[in-house]
């Protein structure tokens, strides 16, 4: 006879093995019954006003990017400021487009657009700098609703990156 379980024992074990920091994991949330969101490194980068951190996977000779979450960010930064940023993704800026973006470029996918974002988040514990640094972090988002396969659907997830 064997022993009984915890019914949530698996699911507690799936997550601890899914925080794998930079060298693996998977963002959760409702997309994930449409796209596979399993990553092998996250890589976050500061470059022309722009905040980054990319979800990426090895295929072949080439570099897919699972998901690529990015937001302008020069008006919300003081000259030499390194510290934590948090960032409404979904705020809509004078220019009437939003702060953040989210997107995908998988090999042999076709080409995936998001809807807009009703709500979203993007947490770093210190800004991207020097090459080698490690940068953690969360995201959150959520799609507009409507009749895009993804509207209303859900990303989230923890994060360390590395700053190529």
């Amino acid at each position: 006879m064997r022993p009984a379980r915890a019914p949530w024992l698996g699911a507690v074990l799936a997550a601890v093995l899914c925080a794998c920091g930079d060298e693996g994991g998977r963002l959760e949330g409702s997309v994930t019954s449409l796209l596979d969101l399993r990553y092998d490194r996250a890589e976050a980068q500061l470059s022309e006003g722009e905040l980054a951190v990319s979800f990426l996977t090895q295929q072949g000779t080439g570099t897919n990017i699972v998901l690529k979450v990015s937001a302008r960010v020069a008006d919300m930064l003081p000259e030499g400021y390194t510290g934590p940023l948090d960032v409404d993704l979904a705020e809509v800026l004078s220019t009437g487009a939003q702060r953040g973006a989210v997107g995908r470029n998988v090999l042999d996918e076709p080409a995936r657009t998001f809807p807009a974002l009703r709500l979203g988040g993007l947490k770093v514990k210190a800004l991207p700098g020097q090459q080698g640094q490690r940068i953690s972090g969360e995201l959150h988002v959520t799609f507009v609703n409507g009749t895009h396969p993804y509207s209303g659907r859900t990303i989230f997830g923890s994060f360390e990156a590395t700053v190529p």
